[in-house]
């Protein structure tokens, strides 16, 4: 292509083409960040679902009891397995996989019961029979909280119910 010497600039369909392409990559950038924003809380969700399988899968498998522990340390949520059914925040503190702390995570009690923010004084600890059943009772005889769901809160709401007579855990979005 040759230009005459008086020929300066760009032409009409130049400038079209490059508003075109930096429109399309800032839509691709701002549908990126909104994926960016919702995988952390999917990232927890699945840690949580996958140590239940797990232990699950452990309970059938070995005799002795282990337990998963969901507690809160500070700022951030922190989940642990153990062959003891006590939380001790000195012996556990960070020493778990971290959850992260950009989330909330609530206990459901009971059939019917209302949710209880995990913090320093509320925990959750679960863990399933031989036969792949929840446990209602620890090693030691006390009974256990019979946990249903543990609803995790980030950029949305996820519950993962727990059905104690099989063990089966369920996702859901709210």
């Amino acid at each position: 292509m040759r230009f005459r010497d008086d020929q300066k600039g760009f032409t009409l369909i130049e400038l079209v083409i490059v508003a075109a392409i930096v429109t399309i990559m800032a839509s691709l950038s701002l549908t990126m960040l909104g994926r960016i924003k919702y995988a952390n809380t999917e990232k927890m969700v699945n840690y949580v679902y996958d140590a239940l399988k797990k232990l699950q899968i452990t309970a059938m498998s070995k005799s002795e009891a282990n337990y998963l522990h969901i507690y809160k340390d500070g700022d951030s949520y922190y989940y642990i397995t153990s062959t003891s059914p006590t939380y001790n925040a000195s012996t556990m503190g960070t020493n778990g996989t971290s959850l992260g702390g950009n989330i909330k995570i609530y206990k459901v009690i009971g059939a019917g019961g209302s949710e209880t923010e995990i913090t320093g004084s509320h925990r959750i600890a679960l863990s399933y029979k031989k036969d792949g059943c929840v446990r209602e009772k620890d090693s030691a005889g006390n009974a256990l909280e019979d946990i249903r769901k543990i609803v995790i809160k980030g950029s949305y709401e996820v519950e993962i119910r727990i059905n104690p007579k099989t063990g089966k855990c369920v996702v859901e979005k709210r």
